[in-house]
């Protein structure tokens, strides 16, 4: 069972990884639509539309944390994943963004907040959580149910409401 709990999660991530191509890996990297698995993907082209393109990967974590607990995945596993696919959206969200100055002020801004030009790392979070008083697996739960909420006031810049906050 938890074998195939991990397929259907390599499967969901596939579909998320690849539901919207990056920059690049179309067949014309200034194509405004690709192909996959015989589906007419627009490639976001906004901010407006790369926001939506974000809150939407990480509105997914919720689920695929039933799914992992499901698995029997410790918190700390289940923390991991969910702030590794929160990361790989930000990265990629910020691949598709044309202005690359304004790419490069969230850099300099994530480094000011994170020291890290690409966000939170996963020990930055546990050490975020460990000063806020909380211990044990509370760090990691704490990680899995930050990961799907996404920032309000970049969210109304760009008039966008995620598809599902998590409290």
């Amino acid at each position: 069972m938890r074998m195939i709990g991990r397929s259907l999660f390599a499967l969901i991530l596939l579909v998320f990884s690849y539901s919207v191509p990056l920059p690049g890996h179309a067949a014309e990297a200034g194509a405004a639509a690709a192909t996959q698995a015989g589906t007419v993907v627009a490639l976001p082209r906004s901010n407006e539309d790369i926001r939506k393109w974000y809150n939407h990967q990480v509105s997914a974590i919720p689920a695929l944390n039933k799914q992992w607990v499901k698995d029997g995945l410790s918190a700390e596993e289940r923390a991991r994943k969910a702030q590794e696919i929160r990361h790989d959206a930000r990265v990629k969200a910020r691949g598709f963004m044309a202005n690359k100055d304004e790419v490069k002020l969230l850099q300099n801004r994530d480094i000011k907040h994170y020291g890290n030009p690409d966000g939170p790392t996963f020990d930055y979070l546990v050490e975020k959580n460990r000063k806020k008083g909380l211990q044990g697996d509370a760090v990691y739960e704490e990680i899995v149910t930050s990961s799907s909420r996404t920032d309000k006031a970049y969210n109304a810049k760009y008039g966008v409401r995620p598809p599902a906050q998590a409290p």
